[in-house]
């Protein structure tokens, strides 16, 4: 079963008003009236619906906070001598992160300030105004525990009070009664290298604090990585240009090529033409979930001189001359007429 928080899109510390509202807002959306041959409509509606009943019930709100949609398990285990005091476990914090490109390379200990759900410290995580008095359980008497079955009774722990015999009178005003209440937080995360936009990082309890005293989720980092201007990057490859001059691209060179980290040499072999691509290995990305680094695709691009002065154009008319073959297969005399 899904959480019903999750179910009505509403967090932790809603108000009973929100609660309503998004109720009253998915009910129109997924009323059988209005999908009256949609099946999947129709059980989301029933979800919808038993979300409402539980989370719109302040009592069963607070004992479904305690102890999840397994409330009643959670009591029968009570009798085995087992502590269910703490509050169900928070929700996942997602939090975006934009990273320079440099970062996502080297990698970065970042500092995210987060506003999430922590312990109210007014009361205690216990949801009752300090000094309240407190009441006696009339569920239980005050036992803590109740009798249940027919032919063989046993004792399970009160649901009405969480067996603790007595029920408070006025819930914490920071709080509302739920036991945690929204408070700013520095949490420091390593972010390693690699990451790529759209990768998320997964920080166990860092998240938001269940209600009374309930373990916390975890915080989720989600990455923007910045765009570069030289590299494009596809996975762990990275790509870029390179311009070629006539010469280099006839009669070859070796040419030194910025990568992520220096210079290497590439050699252009004599004949090289305008878009043919080169791989170096191992200039690439980190690998995010593996040792290595992918590679660096090199794309050369041959650049054509122009303003060319009397004397230059007259060598590239000899060299014309002199080729060997015409690029487009017409004849020799046609080309020269």
């Amino acid at each position: 079963m899904r959480d019903y928080y999750a179910v009505l899109g509403v967090s932790l510390d809603a108000s009973q008003a929100q609660i309503r509202r998004a109720y009253q807002g998915l009910a129109r959306r997924y009323s059988p009236d209005v999908n009256l041959w949609d099946r999947e409509a129709q059980a989301l509606f029933e979800e919808i619906s038993a979300a409402y009943r539980v989370l719109s019930d302040p009592s069963a709100r607070m004992l479904y906070d305690r102890h999840g949609s397994g409330a009643g398990q959670a009591a029968r285990e009570a009798g085995a001598g087992q502590s269910h005091r703490d509050g169900r476990r928070g929700e996942d914090l997602h939090v975006p992160v934009e990273l320079a490109f440099h970062q996502a390379v080297t990698g970065i200990a970042a500092d995210l300030a987060v506003d999430r759900l922590s312990a109210c410290e007014g009361c205690g995580a216990t949801g009752a105004r300090p000094g309240a008095p407190a009441l006696r359980c009339g569920h239980c008497g005050g036992a803590g525990l109740v009798w249940v079955g027919e032919t063989a009774a046993h004792a399970e722990r009160c649901p009405a009070c969480d067996g603790l015999g007595e029920r408070v009178t006025e819930a914490c005003p920071a709080c509302r009664g739920r036991g945690a209440s929204r408070q700013r937080a520095v949490v420091r995360v390593p972010i390693p290298p690699g990451m790529d936009t759209g990768a998320q990082l997964r920080v166990p309890g860092e998240g938001h604090a269940g209600p009374f005293g309930g373990p916390r989720g975890d915080l989720i980092v989600i990455t923007r990585v910045h765009d570069d201007p030289v590299f494009t990057r596809k996975g762990d490859n990275l790509y870029c240009e390179l311009p070629l001059t006539i010469v280099e691209a006839v009669l070859g060179a070796r040419i030194p090529v910025g990568t992520l980290h220096g210079h290497v040499d590439l050699v252009i072999p004599p004949g090289t033409t305008s878009g043919q691509v080169f791989r170096i290995r191992g200039r690439g990305m980190p690998r995010l979930a593996a040792d290595g680094r992918g590679d660096l695709y090199v794309t050369v691009r041959l650049e054509i001189p122009r303003g060319l002065d009397a004397r230059t154009q007259e060598l590239f008319r000899e060299i014309g001359r002199l080729l060997p073959q015409a690029p487009r297969g017409e004849p020799r005399a046609a080309a020269r007429a």
